[in-house]
């Protein structure tokens, strides 16, 4: 198997059995960056996309016509890490596809490696961040707002979310009107590489591991060219949290995101550091909230921004003409959240009662197992008792509510209230925040969460 890849004059771009798939920036924004920078960028995102090929494909040796890419131990960790998580949705062996990984041999045409330059940011003072439109990026791009970094929303094109796009280029277009906020879209097409449609293989979710890795690397052009001197996720509390899988193999511990875990995005702030001269750190400001706290928080203090919200995949024909399908369990989800935080769910834009007893498969709580790993961990499943129950008691009229009140899930949920309330509605410690940014952030957080009332 042959990887190739070039610089182009705005961006970069692979290639893999004859198809190209460019990065592309506005020209403005990629010559901003220092030409050394540019060409460790390359490397090392070229690799990045494209180290799952050979796994997918059976292949042994993969061959690059580039330097070996600094990251190279980064990535590797990274992609170990998701492995589990990978084969636990894929429905493959763990010990297997481990095996099989681990006996790849990655081989470039040149052994030398390309560092970045040390050229620091000019001026940097602002945010950029990463907005998928979903709860935890328009929270954090609504807190940077409020403290004062000025901050500058970036939305990764995946084309193989089939009408994501289509939806979200619409909020963003809205989003830039009402708030005069600068906007940038990065088509990405190296994100095809890991569209399994496309490659003609069975679906998998192999490529999917470092995409917030890959996503920090991508930014740095806009923090050159905009002054960046933060880039932000939206990594909540429980993007760390982990559970033992059924493997066959035996059980392995499964973490579903393991690259917006705390521990990650550490690493992730060495390699933007690394980028940028030392420069730009990267970080979350919503990382000490649970999920249910920052729906609450951004519906209830940002309503203004809520309005916004896209959190559904829209991946089938359900999510074809509006933004929320109302047939998934993230859409089953976040309708829960709102309704448990005590906030509507109108304001985001449901349009649907999602706690029909028909949605009740969307729901692990009641025994079903989710392909999406993160909703089968146990604080995920407690989280939902948590939100049914102050549903319960806010006097919510929905059939799945009414099932939940008879049920002994309700007496569970009262006979564990306090434990509960303490484990959701909590502003834990951060980890990955910028120390600089606590003093702002902090107080934000913790008046939100204690103006909730069960």
């Amino acid at each position: 198997m042959e990887i190739q890849s070039r610089l182009l004059e705005n961006g970069f771009e692979v290639k893999f059995r004859g198809a190209r798939y460019p990065v592309e920036y506005p020209v403005e924004t990629w010559s901003s960056v220092p030409e050394q920078t540019r060409r460790a960028l390359r490397d090392n995102l070229a690799f990045a996309a494209t180290m799952h090929l050979p796994l997918v494909f059976g292949e042994d040796i993969v061959r690059y016509d580039s330097g070996r890419p600094l990251l190279e131990p980064y990535f590797f960790q990274n992609f170990m890490r998701d492995i589990p998580s990978c084969t636990e949705v894929d429905g493959s062996d763990t010990a297997d596809m481990s095996r099989r990984w681990y006996n790849i041999r990655y081989l470039f045409s040149d052994s030398q490696i390309i560092y970045p330059s040390q050229e620091p940011v000019s001026s940097p003072t602002r945010a950029i961040v990463g907005l998928s439109f979903g709860k935890d990026s328009l929270l954090t791009f609504a807190i940077a707002d409020e403290i004062g970094l000025d901050p500058v929303a970036v939305y990764i094109v995946e084309e193989s979310l089939k009408y994501e796009e289509k939806h979200k280029t619409v909020l963003a277009e809205q989003l830039r009107r009402e708030f005069g906020k600068l906007f940038w879209k990065v088509r990405h097409e190296t994100g095809k590489l890991r569209d399994y449609a496309h490659l003609g293989l069975p679906q998998s979710e192999f490529g999917w591991g470092l995409q917030t890795t890959e996503y920090a690397l991508e930014f740095i052009p806009f923090a050159y060219a905009l002054g960046g001197k933060y880039l932000l996720f939206g990594n909540e509390h429980t993007t760390s949290e982990t559970y033992m899988s059924n493997d066959k193999s035996g059980p392995w511990v499964v973490n579903p995101c393991f690259d917006q875990a705390h521990e990650w995005t550490v690493h992730i702030d060495q390699i933007t550091q690394i980028f940028s001269g030392r420069t730009v750190r990267t970080g979350s400001l919503i990382e000490p909230l649970m999920d249910m706290m920052v729906q609450r928080t951004l519906v209830h203090r940002y309503p203004q921004y809520a309005k916004y919200q896209m959190s559904c995949f829209t991946e089938t024909e359900s999510g074809r003409d509006y933004r929320w399908c109302h047939n998934c369990s993230v859409c089953a989800k976040m309708y829960l959240l709102c309704v448990g935080g005590g906030v509507d769910p109108k304001i985001v834009g449901f349009t649907r009662d999602m706690l029909t007893a028909e949605n009740r498969r969307f729901f692990t709580l009641f025994g079903d197992r989710s392909t999406l790993t993160y909703a089968n961990t146990e604080t995920a499943k407690e989280e939902q008792l948590f939100a049914f129950y102050s549903a319960a008691l806010r006097g919510v009229k929905s059939e799945l509510v009414e099932q939940f009140r008879h049920s002994d899930l309700f007496q569970e949920a009262k006979a564990r209230e306090d434990e509960l309330m303490k484990k959701f509605c909590t502003v834990y410690e951060p980890i990955s925040m910028p120390t600089e940014l606590r003093p702002l952030v902090m107080p934000i957080l913790s008046e939100e969460v204690a103006s909730f009332e069960l």
